[in-house]
C-alpha cells in the first residue's frame, strides 16, 4: 500500500520501483503544478487492484486513457475530479472494474462549449457511487453485473446512463434535471430497495415512473438532499392509472425522511398508503418541529389498505 502526494517528481519514475504494488493513492493539493503527462510506452502496473485519483491533473484525455489502461487488474477506482484537471471526457474503459466512486461536483467550472464528462465502460462493475454535479455528458456502456448503485446528477442526459444498470438491486437516486431517466418500457426485475431525493421539482413523476417499473420493489425511502439549494416550484402529481404491481404485491418498508406535508406530498403518501397491500411499517420525520401534529393528524387520517400497516413518526 502507497499513500502518494504527488510533489516534484515523476509519478512515472516513482511507481518503476513497485512492480508488484496494488493499492495506490495519488492526491495532489490545490497548489500543486504537477501533473500526469504522457504515460512512457514502458509502464505498467501489472498487480495494481485499487486506484484513488484524488483531484489529480492530466496533461490531456490520453495521458488519463494509458495510465487506466497500465491497471491490467484493476478492481476499485475511486475519482475526485479538480476543476482544472485537462480532461474533457473522463473515459474509465476497465473490463476489470468491480467498484466504482466519482465525485465532480467541487468547485465552480467555467462554462465549457464542447462536450465534457464520463464514459464508462465496466462490464463486471458491480457497486457505482456517482455524484456529478458539472458533466453535460455523460455516457455508460451496458454494465449488466451492478447490484448497488448510488448516483446523483445534474445532467439532461441521464436516460443514457440509467438504462445501463437495469439489473439493479439497490439504487439511490438524485436526478435534478430529468423527470424519465430512462427510456420508456425499461423494467427493473431485480429492484428491491430504492432511495428517491424528493429535492427535483417532478420527482413526484419520477417515483411515480419508478413504482411501475420495479415490479419486485421492497423497500422505499424518500429523502431531500438538497432541499436548501433546489425549492423551485414542484410539478403536478400525475397519479399512475393503473396500480403498480410493486405495491400490490411487495413493497412492505416506507420511509419519508423530510416530510414536509405539502399537498403534493400529501397526495404521494395517500396513494402509496391506499395502494399497498402489503405494507408493515411506514415510517415519517420531519424538520418542522412546530408542523408536526398537525401533519401527524392528517397522516392518520389517511386510509391505509394494509391491516398490519404500522404509521410511525419521528
Amino acid at each position: 500500500m502507497v499513500f502518494l502526494v504527488i510533489s516534484h517528481e515523476t509519478i512515472a519514475s516513482l511507481l518503476q520501483v513497485c512492480p508488484v504494488l496494488e493499492y495506490l493513492v495519488v492526491s495532489q493539493t490545490k497548489d500543486d503544478n504537477v501533473m500526469f503527462k504522457v504515460v512512457p510506452p514502458w509502464f505498467c502496473l501489472p498487480s495494481l487492484k485499487s486506484l484513488h485519483l484524488l483531484s489529480v491533473k492530466f496533461s490531456g484525455d490520453k495521458s488519463l486513457a494509458k495510465l487506466l489502461e497500465s491497471c491490467e487488474v484493476l478492481d476499485n477506482l475511486v475519482v475526485k475530479r479538480t476543476q482544472d484537471d485537462n480532461v474533457m471526457i473522463f473515459n474509465i474503459n476497465v473490463p476489470s472494474l468491480r467498484s466504482l466512486s466519482v465525485e465532480n461536483f467541487k468547485g465552480k467550472r467555467a462554462y465549457v462549449a464542447e462536450n465534457h464528462g464520463f464514459v464508462i465502460n465496466a462490464p463486471f462493475l458491480e457497486k457505482l457511487y456517482f455524484k456529478d454535479a458539472f458533466s453535460n455528458f455523460l455516457k455508460f456502456e451496458h454494465m449488466p453485473k451492478v447490484i448497488k448503485a448510488n448516483i446523483q446528477v445534474i445532467c439532461g442526459q441521464s436516460e443514457k446512463f440509467i438504462r445501463s444498470i437495469a439489473s439493479i438491486q439497490h439504487l439511490s437516486l438524485c436526478s435534478l434535471t430529468s423527470e424519465t431517466p430512462y427510456p420508456c418500457g425499461t423494467v427493473f426485475h431485480s429492484l428491491e430497495h430504492l432511495e428517491l431525493c424528493t429535492c427535483s421539482a417532478g420527482w413526484a413523476n419520477l417515483l411515480a415512473s419508478r413504482l411501475s417499473d420495479a415490479p419486485r420493489l421492497r423497500s422505499l425511502k424518500l429523502k431531500s438532499h438538497h432541499s436548501a439549494r433546489y425549492n423551485d416550484p414542484m410539478n403536478p402529481w400525475n397519479e399512475p392509472t393503473v396500480s403498480p404491481e410493486c405495491l400490490s404485491t411487495h413493497l412492505e418498508n416506507l420511509e419519508w425522511r423530510q416530510y414536509e406535508g405539502t399537498e403534493q406530498e400529501r397526495n404521494v403518501a395517500a396513494y402509496i398508503l391506499a395502494n399497498a397491500t402489503c405494507l408493515k411499517i411506514a415510517t415519517f420525520s420531519t424538520r418542522c418541529r412546530n408542523k408536526y401534529h398537525r401533519m401527524l393528524k392528517k397522516l392518520k387520517k389517511l386510509n391505509k389498505v394494509s391491516e398490519i400497516c404500522q404509521l410511525v413518526f419521528e
